[in-house]
């Protein structure tokens, strides 16, 4: 009852009053101030009453909104195995409210849950009963709604070399529990995956890996190792043309000081380790891939980042559905990535560092592919450095000039192209162990300044290309995660342990302040499942 109305009855009831009492009684003046007085009470009283039953009224329904409320949450997530009605019921039991009536229906597909309730509930009056107005009914009314959209992540782990020790211990378990996390809203019937993850692991650069390798074309120069290397103008686009060679990198070692044939340490691994994995929906091949990360190199977060958003972009799709046809990804993804407006998609990346940026490495354009001066013979591993202004070879193994490199007497010797050549010699041995004094020594004299000048060209910071500096790779990043921002993809991004400079640029990649997290230690595990549950969150839509 609205507050008008009970004003109205209190008008009413005064009028019956006065109406009751005798013509000439109230006719009569003496006594006229008592009369009045004792109207006034009544009607004093009657307000009154009436603000009590309206406070009463409000309390009740007040708590039987708020119940209504928390129930139909619990009833929309989709995880609920209990009927609709009954999961209602049972919080208007826990809070003690009965004599009401109830009504809900439930609207469900495949990926959504809503339920849609009404109660009411009466309550007795206990001064408006005075007045007429026995009753009082309290209306609730609310809907929820939880829906599973198609979700498309990309997650972007830092394996780089300072995250050796507690800090990979306390990563991989974290990481495992999200990705669970997100695919508990599939199930094994087909038309139900709707949760797609790509992991991304990253240190000085991204392996690409056999898997997106086969579906993304990377350039030619060699096959030992799929590295992937990106210029400026790779980070001001969201997407990245499967069909458009990607610069390999090099496969080579700039860590090692002694000679090894093949090289020890390469900046790429040759398998797949590390490597991405795209789309998937296996919380198997996820986990294993998370339980083998191990920490080394250098840290290059924008190369992980450009990968993460390129295989969110509808640019991909072409991709994706080569993997689906031979059966690596599942057909549920297939037209996959969804375009940027779709409103049944949500595009996300969460992205971990412990540390900040540091300068990227490849060998120098000149050195990347094309035919050598070095000979190699493959029975052997004997080296040859030829001279073409004298016909001539240096044989470094057995310390002689020929007209042939070791081993061509018996046609093994075989010229190396430069991308063959890093896979033979760390780029620090080139000049140390092919340019040495025995190619002068003795007679040889004469030919010194030539081996020098030759050798002066392989010094390892002519071979070694610098190309991204530690501020040069923030500008990427930041420019990449603008990119994000502007097709609506949601950035979580987490600074594990991170130092200033890590923070900041991390912070300006998240979404909004709300999306970055700066952890310690196993408060990683926490930011996680902070994520999770974010993405996953349920929706009072009414």
């Amino acid at each position: 009852m609205r507050p008008y109305e009970a004003e109205r009855l209190v008008h009413q009831a005064a009028a019956r009053i006065l109406g009751g009492m005798p013509k000439g009684f109230v006719q009569r003046e003496d006594g006229t101030i008592t009369v009045f007085a004792t109207v006034v009470f009544v009607l004093m009283i009657g307000v009154g009453g009436i603000a009590i039953d309206l406070m009463r009224y409000e309390a009740q329904r007040t708590q039987l909104q708020y119940t209504l409320d928390r129930a139909v949450l619990a009833a929309a997530a989709l995880d609920q195995e209990k009927p609709a009605q009954d999961v209602v019921q049972n919080y208007f039991e826990t809070a003690g409210l009965g004599n009401y009536r109830l009504r809900v229906t439930v609207d469900e597909g495949i990926n959504a849950r809503r339920v849609t309730a009404s109660a009411e509930m009466e309550m007795n009056t206990m001064f408006m009963r005075l007045f007429g107005q026995r009753v009082l009914s309290s209306p609730a009314a609310g809907a929820a709604e939880e829906r599973i959209p198609n979700i498309e992540v990309s997650l972007v782990l830092d394996i780089s070399g300072s995250m050796d020790g507690t800090r990979m211990t306390n990563l991989q378990p974290a990481a495992r529990d999200f990705v669970t996390s997100m695919l508990a809203s599939n199930t094994n019937d087909i038309g139900q995956q709707f949760v797609s993850i790509s992991v991304i692991p990253y240190n000085g650069h991204v392996n690409v890996g056999t898997t997106l390798s086969s579906v993304y074309a990377l350039t030619g120069e060699h096959n030992y190792s799929r590295c992937s290397r990106f210029d400026w103008n790779d980070f001001t686009v969201s997407g990245l043309n499967p069909a458009v060679p990607i610069q390999r990198m090099a496969h080579f070692d700039i860590e090692s000081t002694t000679w090894s044939d093949p090289i020890v340490r390469p900046r790429c691994p040759r398998d797949d380790t590390g490597a991405i994995i795209p789309w998937s929906n296996s919380e198997a091949d996820m986990h294993q891939l998370i339980n083998s990360l191990t920490p080394q190199g250098s840290t290059a977060i924008d190369a992980g980042m450009r990968w993460a958003v390129a295989l969110l972009d509808p640019l991909a799709r072409p991709a994706l559905n080569g993997l689906t046809s031979n059966g690596t990804v599942h057909a549920d993804f297939t037209d996959r990535p969804a375009a940027y407006a779709d409103p049944n998609t949500i595009k996300v990346v969460v992205m971990m560092t412990d540390g900040e940026n540091t300068a990227q490495y490849d060998v120098n354009p000149s050195f990347r592919s094309g035919p050598s001066p070095f000979w190699r013979d493959p029975d052997d591993g004997d080296f040859s450095v030829f001279y073409s202004q004298w016909n001539m070879y240096w044989q470094e193994d057995a310390k002689l000039w020929r007209s042939f490199p070791d081993g061509g007497g018996n046609n093994n010797a075989v010229r190396l192209d430069y991308a063959d050549l890093w896979n033979h010699i760390p780029a620090a041995e080139v000049r140390e162990d092919l340019f040495n004094s025995d190619a002068w020594a003795g007679s040889n004299s004469w030919r010194r300044s030539a081996v020098e000048a030759m050798g002066a060209q392989y010094d390892f910071w002519d071979i070694v290309d610098e190309y991204v500096w530690d501020d040069e790779a923030d500008r990427r990043l930041r420019e990449i995660c603008n990119v994000a921002r502007t097709n609506d993809i949601i950035v979580f991004s987490i600074a594990f342990q991170a130092p200033a400079r890590g923070q900041a640029v991390m912070r300006h990649c998240a979404t909004t302040d709300a999306h970055y997290y700066e952890v310690q230690s196993a408060d990683i595990s926490d930011a996680f499942t902070s994520i999770a549950r974010t993405i996953n969150q349920l929706r009072l839509v009414q």
